[in-house]
């Protein structure tokens, strides 16, 4: 799913379903809640490059920046299993990837050539 395409298409709309799903999912995980909430304010807030699988994102605080992957995050939090808004940043951003209708394929000429024949030909 890696591609730049992505990251274009994520958009605050996307982003916003992506967060009300997830506030939902996670009402009764208040640690989670608490990430969410914090991520969402984030990615308003902070430099961040998302390709789809990896997010790379600066610290709200200093100048450390994290990469976010299905493997997890490098944060103190992140490294000790417990909730971080990096990686609910991650996971918001993956929701509103899922959320994107899927791309239509782009045709070559001789396969649109084919079409055309087979439809007038």
């Amino acid at each position: 799913m890696a591609n730049a395409t992505v990251a274009q298409a994520v958009n605050r709309q996307t982003v916003a379903a992506a967060l009300q799903a997830a506030r939902t999912e996670a009402a009764e995980h208040r640690a989670w809640i608490n990430a969410i909430n914090r991520a969402a304010l984030n990615l308003e807030a902070c430099p961040w490059a998302f390709d789809g699988e990896v997010l790379r994102i600066a610290s709200a605080s200093n100048s450390a920046r994290y990469t976010i992957s299905v493997d997890g995050c490098e944060c103190k939090a992140g490294q000790a299993g417990r909730p971080c808004w990096h990686r609910a940043a991650w996971r918001l951003l993956r929701k509103a990837a899922e959320m994107l209708p899927p791309a239509r394929p782009v045709l070559t000429d001789a396969e649109m050539a084919a079409i055309v024949d087979e439809l007038y030909g």
